[in-house]
């Protein structure tokens, strides 16, 4: 079965889809980061505080979510060159949902008219890293996150070269 046979993906509405991208959120975040992430950042995840920042993150971007018989399982976002967010559920992983969305936001990002996208990702999250290698992606950089109770958090950016 196909990815587009299995799942459907559409574009995020910026008026009607920000809950629905805050609760995806939350929770691959409280499926992907244990160990990766503080236990306090995953427990103090707040629902309003993620759909008043997607409410916002759709008016200056564009996301694509994937979904299974209706129900949200993964999305992206990306803004000017930056794939901002790639999240799938965990029970969805390995079944090219992530790459489907990501080829989606890297074929907005060349419609801007960019020869190239960059993403940043936790430097701890090797299956996320080995994804992004496979998908074509230089490692060109490494920052701290911004944590500021937690300032040896580090990710790493990835380069991408488009069409």
């Amino acid at each position: 079965m196909s990815v587009l046979t299995r799942y459907r993906l559409r574009m995020a509405r910026p008026g009607a889809d920000a809950q629905v991208l805050a609760r995806l959120k939350i929770a691959c975040w409280r499926e992907a980061y244990p160990g990766i992430l503080p236990q306090p950042i995953l427990d103090g995840l707040d629902l309003g505080r993620s759909t008043a920042e997607w409410r916002s993150a759709l008016n200056e971007g564009i996301a694509w979510i994937a979904t299974e018989a209706g129900a949200p399982v993964g999305f992206g976002h990306m803004r000017g060159a930056e794939v901002t967010t790639l999240y799938v559920r965990a029970a969805d992983h390995g079944r090219g949902v992530g790459r489907e969305i990501l080829h989606h936001l890297f074929d907005e990002i060349g419609c801007l008219g960019h020869r190239m996208a960059h993403l940043w990702v936790l430097e701890e999250n090797p299956k996320a890293r080995r994804f992004y290698e496979r998908m074509g992606g230089r490692l060109a950089a490494r920052r701290c996150v911004g944590f500021r109770r937690y300032p040896h958090i580090t990710e790493v950016r990835y380069d991408f070269t488009l069409g």
